[in-house]
């Protein structure tokens, strides 16, 4: 009965959204606590459903706090760094789709599509290969469009007039129209950098 006592001044001496949010934990307290509790809420008129609506609340402020320290990723402007793995692999597929074009025995239908296919996997490889300030910055993006241009002519060139006839000569192909691309694009992007020297550092930070 002491304890039963106890209880009850402690319950009295508390304000009704303390006492709410222990009423929302009962399932923590003694017996001789809920039944204090029980006795302190009802000569105060709270009801259960008030009990509920505090426990909700709770639940949510909990959720929101969580939320703000989560650390927060920069978003991008660029498609390319926001791509997901899905569809990452959505872009395979349509590679993989590209890559049997290449081995239908129609000549014109080769002759474009090999270029395609080396210039698809030059730009992806170039956009998972740098850091991602990087590809926040216009320079990137336009020497990345320039780097195209001698990888498709490259490859054309090479698929008509110098055909694989092994798999060693295609792997020969690819690298050498990819890092003709390469080379192109990467003079133009340290050009463009030189000429903004302040651009890579704007866009770190």
């Amino acid at each position: 009965m002491v304890l039963e006592t106890t209880f009850q001044e402690h319950y009295v001496r508390l304000g009704d959204e303390e006492l709410l949010h222990i009423a929302g934990d009962r399932g923590d307290l003694r017996d001789e606590a809920a039944f204090a509790l029980d006795n302190e809420l009802a000569r105060r008129g709270l009801t259960q459903k008030q009990v509920r609506a505090k426990k909700r609340d709770e639940l949510r402020l909990e959720i929101q706090e969580a939320r703000a320290h989560q650390p927060k990723r920069k978003k991008s402007k660029y498609f390319v760094t926001q791509i997901s793995l899905r569809w990452f692999f959505i872009g395979l597929v349509g590679a993989v789709l590209l890559m049997f074009l290449t081995i239908r025995p129609h000549r014109p239908v080769y002759e474009w599509s090999e270029p395609i296919l080396v210039v698809y996997w030059g730009c992806l490889m170039a956009c998972l290969a740098v850091q991602p300030w990087v590809r926040r910055t216009l320079s990137f993006w336009l020497s990345l469009t320039i780097t195209c241009v001698p990888q498709f002519v490259v490859s054309h060139w090479l698929t008509v007039y110098h055909p694989a006839h092994s798999r060693g000569e295609g792997k020969g192909t690819w690298f050498l129209s990819i890092l003709s691309g390469y080379v192109v694009g990467g003079a133009v992007f340290l050009l463009l950098q030189k000429l903004k020297p302040g651009q890579g550092a704007k866009a770190a930070q």
